[in-house]
Protein backbone atom coordinates (compact mmCIF):
# COMPACT_ATOMS: atom_id res chain seq x y z
CA UNK A 1 0.00 0.00 0.00
CA UNK A 2 2.66 2.41 1.01
CA UNK A 3 4.75 2.14 -2.16
CA UNK A 4 1.49 2.21 -4.28
CA UNK A 5 0.61 5.21 -2.54
CA UNK A 6 3.90 6.91 -2.87
CA UNK A 7 4.30 6.03 -6.70
CA UNK A 8 0.87 7.65 -7.23
CA UNK A 9 1.54 10.99 -5.12
CA UNK A 10 4.85 11.62 -7.23
CA UNK A 11 3.42 10.43 -10.77
CA UNK A 12 6.07 7.67 -11.04
CA UNK A 13 4.57 4.35 -12.46
CA UNK A 14 6.00 0.68 -11.92
CA UNK A 15 8.00 -0.66 -14.14
CA UNK A 16 10.05 0.75 -16.63
CA UNK A 17 9.13 4.30 -16.09
CA UNK A 18 9.03 3.59 -12.31
CA UNK A 19 13.02 2.43 -12.15
CA UNK A 20 15.67 3.33 -9.67
CA UNK A 21 17.69 4.91 -12.60
CA UNK A 22 14.33 7.48 -13.05
CA UNK A 23 13.57 8.22 -9.38
CA UNK A 24 16.93 9.00 -8.29
CA UNK A 25 17.19 11.45 -11.72
CA UNK A 26 14.10 12.99 -10.35
CA UNK A 27 15.38 13.10 -7.11
CA UNK A 28 18.39 14.62 -8.41
CA UNK A 29 16.69 17.21 -10.33
CA UNK A 30 14.26 18.14 -7.04
CA UNK A 31 17.50 18.66 -5.32
CA UNK A 32 18.62 20.92 -8.50
CA UNK A 33 15.71 22.90 -8.26
CA UNK A 34 16.01 23.53 -4.20
CA UNK A 35 19.34 24.48 -4.81
CA UNK A 36 18.04 27.25 -7.29
CA UNK A 37 14.98 28.20 -5.65
CA UNK A 38 16.86 28.66 -2.73
CA UNK A 39 19.67 30.35 -4.31
CA UNK A 40 16.40 32.91 -5.61
CA UNK A 41 14.99 32.95 -2.79
CA UNK A 42 18.21 34.64 -1.06
CA UNK A 43 18.97 37.04 -3.72
CA UNK A 44 15.16 38.58 -3.00
CA UNK A 45 15.68 38.68 0.59
CA UNK A 46 19.04 40.61 -0.22
CA UNK A 47 16.74 43.20 -2.24
CA UNK A 48 14.21 43.28 0.43
CA UNK A 49 16.65 43.83 3.27
CA UNK A 50 18.17 46.46 0.91
CA UNK A 51 15.16 48.68 0.79
CA UNK A 52 14.29 48.22 4.20
CA UNK A 53 17.71 50.06 5.32
CA UNK A 54 16.26 52.29 2.39
CA UNK A 55 12.65 53.18 4.44
CA UNK A 56 14.99 53.44 7.20
CA UNK A 57 16.66 56.17 6.31
CA UNK A 58 14.01 57.84 4.50
CA UNK A 59 12.22 57.48 7.96
CA UNK A 60 14.90 59.35 9.37
CA UNK A 61 15.05 62.31 7.36
CA UNK A 62 11.41 62.89 7.91
CA UNK A 63 11.62 62.39 11.52
CA UNK A 64 14.36 65.60 10.89
CA UNK A 65 12.29 67.38 8.78
CA UNK A 66 9.07 67.32 11.00
CA UNK A 67 11.68 68.37 13.81
CA UNK A 68 12.70 71.37 11.63
CA UNK A 69 8.77 71.75 10.98
CA UNK A 70 8.32 72.14 14.80
CA UNK A 71 11.46 74.66 14.92
CA UNK A 72 9.87 76.82 12.54
CA UNK A 73 6.13 76.49 13.94
CA UNK A 74 7.89 77.82 17.47
CA UNK A 75 9.89 80.53 15.80
CA UNK A 76 6.51 81.81 14.42
CA UNK A 77 4.68 81.16 17.66
CA UNK A 78 8.05 83.35 19.39
CA UNK A 79 7.58 86.10 17.43
CA UNK A 80 3.95 86.29 17.57
CA UNK A 81 4.48 86.71 21.18
CA UNK A 82 7.55 88.98 21.23
CA UNK A 83 5.50 91.13 18.94
CA UNK A 84 2.12 90.66 21.11
CA UNK A 85 4.11 92.30 24.18
CA UNK A 86 5.54 95.48 22.49
CA UNK A 87 1.97 96.05 21.10
CA UNK A 88 0.52 95.82 24.89
CA UNK A 89 3.24 97.56 26.11
CA UNK A 90 2.88 100.91 23.96
CA UNK A 91 -0.94 100.50 24.19
CA UNK A 92 -0.57 100.83 27.80
CA UNK A 93 1.72 103.92 27.49
CA UNK A 94 -0.35 105.74 25.23
CA UNK A 95 -3.47 105.38 27.99
CA UNK A 96 -1.62 106.59 30.17
CA UNK A 97 -1.02 109.75 28.21
CA UNK A 98 -4.40 109.97 27.33
CA UNK A 99 -5.34 110.03 31.04
CA UNK A 100 -2.95 112.64 31.83
CA UNK A 101 -4.29 115.07 29.12
CA UNK A 102 -7.73 115.03 30.22
CA UNK A 103 -6.27 115.55 33.79
CA UNK A 104 -4.21 118.69 31.94
CA UNK A 105 -7.61 119.67 29.98
CA UNK A 106 -9.16 119.28 33.46
CA UNK A 107 -6.80 121.84 35.44
CA UNK A 108 -6.51 124.45 32.33
CA UNK A 109 -10.26 124.39 32.43
CA UNK A 110 -10.19 125.19 36.64
CA UNK A 111 -7.01 127.86 36.15
CA UNK A 112 -9.25 129.59 33.02
CA UNK A 113 -12.44 129.74 34.99
CA UNK A 114 -10.67 130.99 38.82
CA UNK A 115 -9.22 133.68 36.39
CA UNK A 116 -5.87 132.42 37.54
CA UNK A 117 -2.85 133.61 36.41
CA UNK A 118 0.50 131.88 37.51
CA UNK A 119 1.46 135.19 40.11
CA UNK A 120 -2.27 135.04 41.30
CA UNK A 121 -2.05 131.23 41.69
CA UNK A 122 0.82 131.36 43.79
CA UNK A 123 -0.68 134.13 45.97
CA UNK A 124 -4.04 131.60 46.46
CA UNK A 125 -5.01 132.38 50.05
CA UNK A 126 -4.40 129.13 51.45
CA UNK A 127 -0.68 128.89 50.25
CA UNK A 128 -0.78 125.03 50.81
CA UNK A 129 -3.22 124.69 48.33
CA UNK A 130 -1.42 126.92 46.14
CA UNK A 131 2.12 124.36 46.52
CA UNK A 132 -0.16 121.58 46.63
CA UNK A 133 -1.51 122.84 42.52
CA UNK A 134 1.45 124.07 41.36
CA UNK A 135 3.37 121.20 42.16
CA UNK A 136 0.69 118.76 40.50
CA UNK A 137 0.22 121.07 37.61
CA UNK A 138 4.95 120.37 37.46
CA UNK A 139 4.33 116.71 38.06
CA UNK A 140 1.31 116.60 35.79
CA UNK A 141 3.73 118.41 32.96
CA UNK A 142 6.90 116.27 33.82
CA UNK A 143 4.72 112.86 33.78
CA UNK A 144 3.14 114.04 30.35
CA UNK A 145 6.46 115.02 28.69
CA UNK A 146 7.97 111.57 29.54
CA UNK A 147 5.29 109.41 28.76
CA UNK A 148 5.49 111.39 25.43
CA UNK A 149 9.42 110.68 24.98
CA UNK A 150 8.39 106.98 26.09
CA UNK A 151 5.38 106.36 23.75
CA UNK A 152 8.08 108.06 20.98
CA UNK A 153 10.63 105.69 21.53
CA UNK A 154 7.97 102.60 22.40
CA UNK A 155 6.31 103.67 18.48
CA UNK A 156 9.15 103.49 17.03
CA UNK A 157 10.10 100.51 18.57
CA UNK A 158 6.62 99.01 18.25
CA UNK A 159 7.16 99.31 13.82
CA UNK A 160 10.89 97.71 14.42
CA UNK A 161 9.25 94.83 15.97
CA UNK A 162 6.63 94.61 13.57
CA UNK A 163 8.58 94.58 10.65
CA UNK A 164 11.34 92.24 12.45
CA UNK A 165 8.33 89.81 13.40
CA UNK A 166 6.80 89.99 10.28
CA UNK A 167 10.00 89.24 8.97
CA UNK A 168 10.61 86.19 11.42
CA UNK A 169 7.22 84.88 10.73
CA UNK A 170 7.25 85.01 7.32
CA UNK A 171 11.00 83.89 7.26
CA UNK A 172 9.32 80.52 9.33
CA UNK A 173 6.47 80.31 7.13
CA UNK A 174 9.00 79.96 4.15
CA UNK A 175 10.63 77.30 5.12
CA UNK A 176 7.41 75.55 6.86
CA UNK A 177 6.10 75.32 3.69
CA UNK A 178 9.70 74.04 2.42
CA UNK A 179 10.07 71.76 4.50
CA UNK A 180 6.26 70.30 4.22
CA UNK A 181 6.53 70.43 0.66
CA UNK A 182 9.99 67.75 0.85
CA UNK A 183 7.80 65.91 3.16
CA UNK A 184 4.82 65.64 0.65
CA UNK A 185 8.20 64.35 -1.81
CA UNK A 186 9.27 61.95 0.81
CA UNK A 187 6.20 60.43 1.30
CA UNK A 188 6.41 59.95 -2.04
CA UNK A 189 9.30 57.70 -2.39
CA UNK A 190 8.43 56.36 1.22
CA UNK A 191 5.37 54.91 -0.74
CA UNK A 192 6.58 53.72 -3.91
CA UNK A 193 9.58 52.23 -1.67
CA UNK A 194 6.53 50.27 0.32
CA UNK A 195 5.25 49.16 -2.78
CA UNK A 196 8.29 47.59 -4.05
CA UNK A 197 8.88 46.03 -0.58
CA UNK A 198 5.07 44.26 -0.83
CA UNK A 199 6.47 42.99 -4.44
CA UNK A 200 8.99 41.71 -2.69
CA UNK A 201 7.36 39.93 -0.09
CA UNK A 202 5.27 38.21 -2.44
CA UNK A 203 8.37 37.59 -4.29
CA UNK A 204 9.70 36.03 -1.36
CA UNK A 205 6.65 33.82 -0.77
CA UNK A 206 6.66 32.67 -3.77
CA UNK A 207 10.44 31.29 -3.96
CA UNK A 208 9.64 29.65 -0.36
CA UNK A 209 6.56 28.01 -1.26
CA UNK A 210 9.04 26.70 -4.56
CA UNK A 211 11.99 25.81 -1.98
CA UNK A 212 9.03 23.62 0.03
CA UNK A 213 7.30 22.45 -3.04
CA UNK A 214 10.68 21.04 -4.25
CA UNK A 215 11.71 19.76 -1.19
CA UNK A 216 8.64 17.60 -0.98
CA UNK A 217 9.27 16.29 -4.08
CA UNK A 218 12.55 15.59 -3.55
CA UNK A 219 11.21 13.82 0.09
CA UNK A 220 8.79 12.04 -2.21
CA UNK A 221 11.38 10.73 -4.89
CA UNK A 222 13.71 9.59 -1.76
CA UNK A 223 10.45 7.33 -0.56
CA UNK A 224 10.29 6.16 -3.91
CA UNK A 225 14.14 4.80 -4.43
CA UNK A 226 13.59 3.56 -0.93
CA UNK A 227 10.50 1.41 -1.47
CA UNK A 228 11.77 -0.04 -5.12
CA UNK A 229 15.19 -0.90 -3.39
CA UNK A 230 13.59 -2.87 -1.05
CA UNK A 231 11.08 -4.53 -3.75
CA UNK A 232 14.37 -5.73 -6.02
CA UNK A 233 15.68 -7.25 -2.73
CA UNK A 234 12.51 -8.79 -1.89
CA UNK A 235 12.32 -10.38 -5.68
CA UNK A 236 16.13 -10.58 -5.59
CA UNK A 237 15.71 -13.08 -2.54
CA UNK A 238 12.63 -15.00 -2.87
CA UNK A 239 13.04 -16.82 0.94
CA UNK A 240 12.58 -13.44 2.25
CA UNK A 241 9.57 -12.87 0.53
CA UNK A 242 7.93 -16.59 1.56
CA UNK A 243 5.51 -16.39 3.94
CA UNK A 244 5.45 -18.39 6.81
CA UNK A 245 1.98 -20.73 7.83
CA UNK A 246 1.13 -17.35 9.76
CA UNK A 247 1.33 -15.29 7.11
CA UNK A 248 4.73 -13.33 8.32
CA UNK A 249 7.40 -12.91 6.16
CA UNK A 250 10.90 -11.50 7.46
CA UNK A 251 11.18 -7.94 8.29
CA UNK A 252 14.69 -7.58 6.60
CA UNK A 253 17.41 -9.39 5.33
CA UNK A 254 20.04 -10.46 7.66
CA UNK A 255 21.70 -12.93 10.35
CA UNK A 256 20.20 -13.35 13.83
CA UNK A 257 22.62 -12.26 16.29
CA UNK A 258 20.53 -12.67 19.62
CA UNK A 259 17.73 -14.58 20.24
CA UNK A 260 14.49 -14.79 22.38
CA UNK A 261 15.49 -15.56 26.09
CA UNK A 262 17.59 -15.24 29.05
CA UNK A 263 20.68 -13.53 27.80
CA UNK A 264 23.46 -11.72 29.35
CA UNK A 265 22.84 -7.92 28.29
CA UNK A 266 25.41 -6.63 26.26
CA UNK A 267 25.56 -2.73 27.58
CA UNK A 268 24.61 -3.77 31.43
CA UNK A 269 26.34 -6.24 31.54
CA UNK A 270 22.80 -8.67 33.53
CA UNK A 271 21.15 -11.52 33.30
CA UNK A 272 18.16 -10.56 31.65
CA UNK A 273 15.18 -11.76 29.21
CA UNK A 274 15.82 -10.40 25.54
CA UNK A 275 12.21 -10.39 24.57
CA UNK A 276 12.75 -10.44 20.81
CA UNK A 277 15.10 -11.51 18.37
CA UNK A 278 18.49 -8.85 16.69
CA UNK A 279 19.31 -9.15 13.42
CA UNK A 280 22.49 -8.07 11.97
CA UNK A 281 22.30 -5.30 9.22
CA UNK A 282 23.90 -2.29 7.85
CA UNK A 283 23.24 1.43 8.69
CA UNK A 284 19.95 2.34 6.60
CA UNK A 285 19.24 -1.62 5.10
CA UNK A 286 15.52 -1.34 4.59
CA UNK A 287 13.27 -2.46 7.24
CA UNK A 288 9.54 -4.13 6.04
CA UNK A 289 6.41 -5.04 7.85
CA UNK A 290 6.34 -8.72 8.44
CA UNK A 291 2.73 -8.63 7.85
CA UNK A 292 0.12 -6.42 6.67
CA UNK A 293 -1.78 -4.57 9.63
CA UNK A 294 -2.11 -0.99 10.99
CA UNK A 295 0.73 1.03 12.08
CA UNK A 296 -0.30 2.34 15.94
CA UNK A 297 2.94 3.72 17.04
CA UNK A 298 5.66 5.26 15.17
CA UNK A 299 8.07 7.45 17.27
CA UNK A 300 10.84 7.45 20.15
CA UNK A 301 10.85 5.10 23.06
CA UNK A 302 13.48 4.95 25.76
CA UNK A 303 16.28 2.22 25.41
CA UNK A 304 14.61 1.17 21.82
CA UNK A 305 15.10 4.02 19.95
CA UNK A 306 13.00 4.89 16.91
CA UNK A 307 10.22 2.16 16.79
CA UNK A 308 7.51 1.30 14.55
CA UNK A 309 5.06 -0.78 16.53
CA UNK A 310 2.30 -2.85 14.13
CA UNK A 311 -1.40 -4.48 14.78
CA UNK A 312 -2.54 -7.49 13.08
CA UNK A 313 -5.16 -9.76 13.46
CA UNK A 314 -5.36 -11.66 16.75
CA UNK A 315 -4.66 -9.03 17.71
CA UNK A 316 -0.65 -9.52 17.02
CA UNK A 317 1.77 -6.98 17.63
CA UNK A 318 5.02 -6.36 15.90
CA UNK A 319 8.13 -4.00 17.33
CA UNK A 320 11.20 -2.70 15.12
CA UNK A 321 13.57 -1.17 16.96
CA UNK A 322 16.82 1.25 16.64
CA UNK A 323 16.09 2.51 13.42
CA UNK A 324 18.05 5.03 12.09
CA UNK A 325 14.97 6.25 10.44
CA UNK A 326 10.78 6.34 10.39
CA UNK A 327 8.64 6.11 7.07
CA UNK A 328 5.53 5.75 8.62
CA UNK A 329 3.56 7.68 10.78
CA UNK A 330 0.47 6.13 13.25
CA UNK A 331 -2.49 5.65 11.58
CA UNK A 332 -1.24 4.26 8.32
CA UNK A 333 -2.40 0.93 7.02
CA UNK A 334 0.61 -1.21 5.63
CA UNK A 335 0.75 -4.29 3.71
CA UNK A 336 3.32 -7.63 4.11
CA UNK A 337 6.30 -6.03 2.52
CA UNK A 338 5.81 -2.17 3.01
CA UNK A 339 9.15 -0.34 3.60
CA UNK A 340 7.86 1.14 7.37
CA UNK A 341 12.04 2.34 8.05
CA UNK A 342 15.41 1.95 8.28
CA UNK A 343 17.97 -0.02 10.14
CA UNK A 344 19.83 2.08 13.18
CA UNK A 345 21.68 2.37 16.16
CA UNK A 346 18.88 4.71 18.25
CA UNK A 347 18.68 3.95 21.14
CA UNK A 348 20.64 1.81 24.35
CA UNK A 349 22.48 -0.37 21.10
CA UNK A 350 26.12 -1.27 20.84
CA UNK A 351 25.40 -0.99 16.59
CA UNK A 352 23.02 -1.38 13.99
CA UNK A 353 20.63 -3.82 13.78
CA UNK A 354 16.86 -4.33 14.25
CA UNK A 355 15.69 -5.61 17.62
CA UNK A 356 12.46 -7.07 16.16
CA UNK A 357 9.28 -8.36 18.64
CA UNK A 358 6.11 -10.40 18.62
CA UNK A 359 3.79 -9.94 21.52
CA UNK A 360 0.45 -11.46 21.58
CA UNK A 361 -1.75 -10.70 24.68
CA UNK A 362 0.58 -8.26 25.84
CA UNK A 363 3.09 -10.77 26.39
CA UNK A 364 6.47 -11.01 24.13
CA UNK A 365 6.35 -14.50 22.39
CA UNK A 366 9.39 -15.81 20.11
CA UNK A 367 9.63 -14.28 16.83
CA UNK A 368 10.65 -17.75 15.33
CA UNK A 369 6.99 -19.09 15.87
CA UNK A 370 5.33 -16.97 13.56
CA UNK A 371 8.32 -16.22 10.93
CA UNK A 372 9.49 -18.42 7.82
CA UNK A 373 11.77 -20.87 8.90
Amino acid sequence: VLVASTIAATGVAAGEEGSIREAREKREEAAERVAQAAEALELVEAEDSEVVGALMALDTVVALQEARIAEARQAIEAAEAEATLRWVETDRVAAEIVDLRQRLRELAVDVYVSSMRPGTFLDSEDMTTAVRKSAILDAVIGDHGDLVARLRALESDREDIARSADQAIGDAERRQREIESSLVILGGRIASREAVRDELQERIQAQEAEVARWEHEQYLMAILIDNLIAEELRRSAPDLTKESGQGFIMPIEGKIASGFGIRTHPILGTQRMHNGIDFSCVRDQPIWTAKLGSIIFAGWREGYGNIVLVEHEGPVITLYAHMNELLVSKGIEVSTGDLIGKCGSSGRSTGPHLHFEVRSGGEAKDPLIVLPG
